[in-house]
This record gives structure tokens, C-alpha cells and sequence, in this order.
């Protein structure tokens, strides 16, 4: 029995690290040069919100719905966490961001999560091949793209469990429930990104072509849940400039490397073989660290290598190959539908998170979690004191630039950049965005006062 506790307390700690984390990030963060060029700090400054005005700016942005939410929420955050209106805000991104990673463990178990060690360990393994990538950066670095990006993984993953539970042929809780929601569901999720959901419709399709011997009539809910989905991508893409205005604006298109249709046909060869530079570059921010994480997977497993095998993989249950099939579907078309531009790392998380999951649901059944523990445990433990000391620091330093700002009588502030930026270390960069940033030329202001950096 004392065994048992001890088992479970450990489980429980090991859970418990994931969201210590996000909660120090999302309470100690200081609001970035873009949340603050985004409205942060107007609230707590008196000043007149227009959460209408904001939205409808957010939608003719870009016409995603986490923009709208970014936009229009940021507003009520202070440029630091003091105890007001968002402390609720601060707590909503972190249901968010743990419900995106509890879904995500849901799905590599194929069941619910226990407070067992086997599950814990899976859950801090699956942590660390996030937290510290490019693409677990955003989910924590700035509020701006932990609203915008948060959420797209939580809707992306929340309206596929259905689908993919559907597939593996498992009992689905709720599903009243589930009819009844999933076409707004569906409609959130369309307009969440432009690629996701395309990804999401393109592999459904796919599945449902290459499986149609064995495919069964699906539920109501099935088609609704794609019905919304498309209403949504039409709202995002036909009624707002949706992918192409958002990457083609000036701004944008040295970060994007954007290429328009019109303009490959205008100078087809050259334009070509920038767009297979893009899937090539695409393919390999996105492999990898997912490389990385197969590799200590396979280190962690024993007898790894008959895991590989043509006899293994033909020996599992045909539910399991096709969900492998499908994962890995979802993560060739989500990217090679990013081939009209060069990717931030940002826009591939749905398929890096996607990645995650396939790789840890093949090898979970197999692992020796002494040695995955040995790998993940500290690990996480190293990011969470990493991130604690950059945050803090950071905090605490930006508290004396704002008490400065404030108490100014200028209406032009300089900050020196070496008090700005934030601490880097090298191939590790667990801190925040900077506090002012030259942001497409945009004004910053703080209190009411213009603020720049110095030359």
C-alpha cells in the first residue's frame, strides 16, 4: 500500500511540473513589444476600449479566430500580472495550454490518463519534446502567440478526438453531447488558421478513399462536424484576405517568402524552384526534432529495433496502422500545404504536435521508463528552473523600465537595448520576448509615452 502512495505521489509530481511551468510563465511573462502594440495595457491605463473595433480589425487582418481573441483580450492584460481583471485570463491560457497537452496524452495512450508513473512519465516525456523546440516557444514566450496558438492546438485536437476514436473503433463518451456541438466546433476550428483545417479535410478524405473497402456509414455527427469546418474556412478565407493578405502584406513577406499564384506563372521556372526550397526547408525544421525525440525513444526501448521491422508493423491491428497512416497523412499534407511560403516555425506546431503524438503512441507500449525517465525527467526539471530564472529576472528588470517610463515627463522615451533584451543562451532559449521591439515600424507606447529603443 505504501508502495501504491508513493507511486502515485511521484505520478502526481511529475504531472504537476508541466503546469508549474505555464503557470510561471503566464504569471510572471511581462507583455511583448507585439502585445503591447496589440492594446496591452489599456485597461489598467483608463483607456477607452472597442473590443468591436478590435475584433473587426483582427478579422480583416487575417480573418483567423485566434487573432480576434488576441486582439480583443489583450487589451485587459497589464503590461505585469498585479492582481486585476486578468488574473482570469492568465488562468484561462493555462487551462488551455494543459488541455491541449492532456488531449494530446490522451491520444498516445488511446484512453484517459491515470496517476500511474507509466502515464506520468509519457506526460513529462511529451512536455520536453515541446518545451524545447521552436515550436513549444510560442506557447509561452509572448501572449500574443500563446493566444493565437494555444488555442489553435486545444480546437485542432479537441474536434479531431471524435474523428480518431472513431477510427480506432473505441466507444465515444458523451455523444449527445458531441452531435450537438460539433458544428460549432467545427466552424471555430475552420476559422482558426487557413492550413490546419484544409490539412484536417484533405487527410479525412484521403482516409475515407484509401479505407473505402472497410469503411462503415459514419454517424451524422461526422458530416456535420465537416459541414462547420467548411463554413468556418469560408468565413476566414473567402470573407476576410484569410493566408495570402496576411503573408502578402508588406511586412510579412520577408519573413514569408510569399509566393503568390499570380506570380509564379508570371516567372514560372525560378518561382518553381523557390517552392521546392520552401518544402524542403519546411520539411526540415519540422523532421528534425522530431528525429530527436524517435531517436530517444528508441534508446529508451528494448529491442528496439524489431519495433521497425515489415513483420512487426504488418502484425498490428489494422485500426492501429491506419491511425498511424492517418497521423502521418495529416503531417505531409499540413506541410506541404505551407509550400507557398518559407515557415516560421509557428505555423507548423498543429504538425509538430502531431508528430509527437504518433511517434510516443508507437513506442509507449515498449518503453523502459527507467531510461525514459532518466532522459525526460530531468530535463523538464532543468526547463522549469531555466524558464523560472529567465522570467523572474526578466520581470524584475522590466518592473524598473515601466516605474521609469511612468514616472517620465517625456513624451519620447529611449531604452537602451541591453536593458531590453532578454537573457539567450545558445540551442537553449527558454526566455520571453523583449519588452520593446521595432515592430514594422509601429509606435510603441507605454503609459501614454512614445517608447523606442536607442541607437
Amino acid at each position: 500500500m505504501k508502495k501504491l502512495n508513493k507511486s502515485k505521489f511521484f505520478s502526481l509530481i511529475l504531472y504537476l511540473i508541466p503546469i508549474l511551468f505555464f503557470f510561471t510563465s503566464y504569471f510572471l511573462l511581462t507583455t511583448s513589444g507585439e502585445d503591447i502594440v496589440q492594446g496591452a495595457g489599456n485597461f489598467s491605463n483608463s483607456q477607452e476600449l472597442n473590443f468591436l473595433s478590435d475584433a473587426t480589425s483582427a478579422f480583416n487582418h487575417s480573418g483567423r479566430i485566434t487573432d480576434i481573441y488576441a486582439w480583443t483580450v489583450i487589451d485587459l492584460y497589464d503590461y505585469q500580472f498585479q492582481f486585476g481583471i486578468d488574473i482570469f485570463l492568465r488562468l484561462i491560457d493555462l487551462t488551455i495550454i494543459c488541455g491541449a497537452l492532456y488531449l494530446s496524452l490522451y491520444l498516445i495512450l488511446n484512453r484517459r490518463p491515470k496517476l500511474i508513473l507509466k502515464d506520468a512519465l509519457i506526460f513529462i516525456t511529451l512536455f520536453t519534446a515541446v518545451i524545447f523546440t521552436p515550436f513549444g516557444r510560442r506557447l509561452y514566450s509572448e501572449f500574443s502567440m500563446i493566444h493565437n496558438y494555444s488555442p489553435l492546438v486545444f480546437t485542432t485536437l479537441l474536434f479531431a478526438v471524435p474523428y480518431l476514436k472513431l477510427l480506432l473503433n473505441r466507444q465515444l463518451h458523451y455523444p449527445r453531447l458531441i452531435s450537438a456541438t460539433i458544428i460549432p466546433l467545427g466552424i471555430i476550428f475552420g476559422m482558426t488558421t487557413t492550413i490546419t483545417p484544409l490539412a484536417f479535410l484533405v487527410t479525412v478524405v484521403l482516409y475515407c478513399i484509401i479505407n473505402r473497402k472497410h469503411l462503415v456509414r459514419p454517424p451524422f455527427w461526422f458530416f456535420a462536424g465537416l459541414i462547420g469546418l467548411i463554413i468556418g474556412s469560408i468565413i476566414s478565407n473567402l470573407l476576410s484576405p484569410g493566408m495570402s493578405g496576411y503573408a502578402s502584406n508588406p511586412a510579412s513577406v520577408d519573413a514569408f517568402d510569399y509566393i503568390s499564384i499570380s506570380a509564379l506563372f508570371e516567372n514560372f521556372g525560378p518561382n518553381c524552384l523557390r517552392l521546392l526550397y520552401h518544402l524542403a526547408y519546411n520539411f526540415g525544421i519540422l523532421l528534425l526534432p522530431l528525429i530527436m525525440l524517435f531517436i530517444i525513444c528508441f534508446i529508451c526501448t528494448p529491442h528496439a529495433r524489431t519495433l521497425l521491422t515489415k513483420a512487426h508493423f504488418k502484425a498490428l491491428p489494422s485500426t492501429t496502422k491506419l491511425f498511424i497512416l492517418t497521423f502521418v497523412l495529416f503531417i505531409i499534407i499540413h506541410t506541404i500545404a505551407t509550400v507557398q511560403i518559407k515557415v516560421l516555425p509557428r505555423i507548423l506546431i498543429p504538425a509538430y504536435f502531431t508528430g509527437v503524438i504518433i511517434i510516443l503512441y508507437y513506442f509507449a507500449p515498449h518503453l523502459h521508463f527507467k531510461r525514459l525517465g532518466s532522459f525526460a525527467i530531468p530535463l523538464s526539471i532543468i526547463a522549469v528552473l531555466i524558464h523560472l530564472v529567465f522570467v523572474s529576472e526578466y520581470h524584475f528588470r522590466s518592473a524598473n523600465i515601466l516605474q521609469e517610463i511612468k514616472a517620465s515627463d517625456a513624451e519620447i522615451i529611449c531604452i537602451d537595448e541591453t536593458r531590453n533584451q532578454s537573457i539567450r543562451i545558445p540551442l537553449i532559449n527558454l526566455s520571453q520576448d523583449n519588452l520593446i521591439v521595432n515592430w514594422y515600424d509601429v509606435p510603441q507606447y507605454i503609459y501614454g509615452k512614445q517608447v523606442i529603443l536607442c541607437e
